[in-house]
């Protein structure tokens, strides 16, 4: 007797097409997400040229016209200097927004699974509004560790600009006893090092970068503690109540962080 194959719930049904589509939007959010990796980076790298290259460039210029150097030269150095400033600052401002079209968009898709996941909990009951709270929880941890990233980045920005802006001062103020007309580059940069220096210490971008990633990496080991019933989740046999206790631990694990930081980073965390 001939077998026929129909489509059934189980086996190419209604739960491989569920399985299919969910494997979609998981598919498309780490596309999404590799994109925003590279353009970042690209991001980073134009910056780079942007500031620290062409401050470079302007610096060997100074130092050829302080020389016994032929004009030429130096109009052409200057000149690489100006084509090479805005060349730079065009392609970061293009590169910026296809940054933002590219978390934009990655954000969308992440929200539209997200709600897809929350329709299937939306009961009226407790538990699913907790369970709609750890669904939604995945965003805030990523908020964090972005604004931790642009906290490291910034730091990074301003000790580069400390350290590399402090040799080049120590060399130009030396080069200024026997050349007078490099002096005031180096009254110039000096100033420019000791403002990068005041606002890294003012502004404390290292520490407000570490707040941010362990409150992040604090709310994921609650997201994953309550999934799998370790830590102070494994005393619950009811799910009920593991996920009660859950609302009200990270509840209190960013009232608790988020006390110990400065009014405005609070204030911004909170949010």
């Amino acid at each position: 007797m001939e077998r026929v194959d129909t489509p059934g719930i189980v086996g190419g049904g209604v739960l491989a097409a569920e399985d299919r589509k969910q494997g979609d939007w998981e598919r498309r959010i780490a596309e999404r997400s590799e994109e925003l990796y590279r353009a970042r980076i690209v991001q980073r790298l134009l910056w780079t040229w942007a500031g620290p290259g062409n401050l470079l460039v302007v610096v060997l210029g100074v130092l050829l016209a302080a020389l016994p150097v032929p004009l030429p030269v130096v109009l052409v150095m200057f000149a690489i200097a100006i084509v090479s400033a805005g060349v730079a600052a065009a392609f970061v401002y293009r590169q910026h927004f296809r940054v933002r079209a590219v978390d934009t968009e990655l954000r969308a898709l992440e929200s539209a699974h997200r709600e897809q996941l929350l329709d299937e909990l939306a009961t009226g009951d407790l538990l699913d509004a907790h369970k709609r709270y750890r669904a939604q929880l995945p965003e805030l941890i990523e908020r964090y560790r972005a604004e931790a990233r642009r906290d490291r980045w910034k730091d990074q920005v301003l000790q580069t600009v400390v350290i590399g802006g402090s040799i080049i001062a120590a060399t130009v103020t030396a080069t200024a006893t026997s050349i007078a007309d490099v002096a005031f580059f180096a009254v110039g940069l000096s100033l420019l090092v000791a403002l990068s220096a005041a606002l890294a210490g003012y502004a404390n971008y290292r520490d407000r970068s570490a707040a941010w990633q362990q409150i992040a990496d604090a709310l994921e080991r609650e997201y994953e503690s309550v999934e799998l019933r370790v830590g102070r989740y494994r005393r619950f046999s009811e799910e009920r109540e593991a996920y009660a206790e859950f609302a009200e631990a990270v509840e209190a694990l960013r009232a608790e962080r988020i006390g110990r930081l400065p009014s405005a980073v609070a204030d911004r965390l909170a949010q």
